[in-house]
């Protein structure tokens, strides 16, 4: 039981970090990006809160995210070697997408961060979060299919885990 629970925990933590980096993600492009064209966006809340503390969130949500990414991709590394070296990415195109999408929103999301700590060139960190916002919204469609895929597997380990926890509430 403690086997499905540790991938069921790390599997909701996926769940609950993704959905909270695309959705302040996406909230933050909306609401502060576009159609401001360099107005003073400091004073605008969105639903309570303001664009730096959205900002602070969606940073959260994108190191937990990718700690938790990390660590699923690596849980199932054996899968993916197996899958390239017996030459069957076709068969699992969505999977590899989104894995190839997931490391280039992450690469041009952390890129402006470390050009800001540099205090590296304005132009080049803007070009990179309008890179990296264009890319996320195709990685939030394939997060969304992907989950949507895997929903019968939540639903079954959740059942497992209960069966077990009401047959022997010592395990």
């Amino acid at each position: 039981m403690k086997k499905y629970l540790n991938k069921l925990i790390i599997n909701f933590g996926l769940l609950f970090w993704g959905f909270a980096t695309v959705f302040s993600g996406l909230l933050i492009q909306v609401q502060y990006h576009i159609g401001n064209h360099g107005n003073d966006i400091t004073n605008k809340y969105s639903l309570g809160l303001d664009y730096s503390t959205w900002s602070v969130i969606h940073k959260i949500s994108i190191i937990m995210l990718s700690v938790l990414a990390a660590f699923h991709i690596s849980r199932h590394w054996k899968w993916y070697k197996t899958v390239i070296a017996k030459r069957l990415v076709n068969k699992n195109k969505q999977v590899f997408t989104l894995s190839v999408i997931f490391v280039v929103v992450a690469i041009t999301g952390f890129i402006p961060w470390i050009i800001d700590v540099l205090e590296g060139s304005e132009v080049n960190r803007k070009a990179f979060i309008e890179i990296h916002d264009k890319i996320a919204i195709i990685l939030s469609v394939y997060f969304t299919l992907h989950i949507m895929k895997r929903l019968k597997w939540f639903l079954a380990t959740i059942e497992k885990i209960n069966k077990k926890t009401t047959h022997n509430p010592r395990s």
